[in-house]
Parts: C-alpha cells; structure tokens; sequence
C-alpha cells in the first residue's frame, strides 16, 4: 500500500530509488570538479606542453632548451650543434600520466624526424618529464630534450 507521501507527491519507491542514484552521481561527479588554481595549471600545461611540441617541430631547439629545469637535479643541456643536423617531421603526443597533486606529469612524445644531410628517417619515443613551479607559476621539463641522432 502507498505511502501518505507517495500519494501527495506522486512518488513511488522506484521514482525515490532513481532520484536517490541520480543525486549519488551527481555528488560523485561534482568531486571532480577543479579548483581555479588547478585548472589554471593544467592550462598552463596544455600552453607550455604545445609551445614545446611547435618550438622543437620548427627547429627552435635553443628556445626549446628554455624549458629544461631540474626538479632538484641538473638536467643535461642539448648539444644544439649536433640536433641542427636534424629536422622534426612529426611530433605526436600519445601518453600522459598526472600525480595525485597535479603538479608532475610523464608523458610519451612520439618524434618523427630525419637527417637533413643523407635524409635517413626515423623515430623516437621521447619519455619526457613536467614539473609545476609553484613560485613561477610556470612548467618546466625536467628531462633532458629528444636525443635525435642517437641509436
């Protein structure tokens, strides 16, 4: 037999069970919400990550370097004589794997590229790494830069 309120309200335990789940994933998918903080820094990301893809597709390789900074180690400088020898024909972002605070980030870059003197082609799977600099609200690549050339 209906309840009181099942017949004020039309509801019946079905009606209540849906709306219960419904308010259930909303709560879930609202605690995936980011903060402004956070989305600043993932857009930030998103900027530094592309200006490094074009920088490095277009042979800018010194202004590339401007991203090289350890998270509390050096990090290699590239030898930039020895990757002008080589142009960037593909650059293809395939993974990428976030900390739990958001500020660290590996991903994979699949490089396509070629020897500007005898034009031998290859590939490389650039394992790079990002860090967030809280202080300069900036990201850098702690990683040294693609090894083009190297076997």
């Amino acid at each position: 037999m209906p309840s009181p309120l099942s017949r004020a309200t039309g509801f019946t335990a079905l009606a209540r069970r849906a709306l219960l789940a419904l308010c259930v994933v909303c709560v879930v998918g609202c605690s995936h919400l980011l903060t402004p903080s956070e989305e600043r820094r993932q857009k930030a990301f998103a900027v530094a990550t592309e200006t490094y893809r074009k920088l490095l597709r277009w042979g800018y390789y010194e202004e590339a370097a401007q991203y090289l900074k350890g998270n509390g180690e050096e990090v290699p400088r590239p030898d930039l004589a020895q990757m002008a020898r080589y142009k960037i024909s593909g650059y293809h972002a395939s993974e990428e794997l976030r900390n739990e605070e958001g500020d660290e980030v590996r991903s994979i870059a699949l490089i396509d590229y070629y020897d500007i003197d005898n034009g031998t082609a290859r590939t490389l799977r650039d394992e790079q790494y990002w860090w967030y600099d809280r202080e300069a609200e900036r990201w850098y690549l702690g990683s040294p830069m693609p090894a083009l050339g190297a076997r």
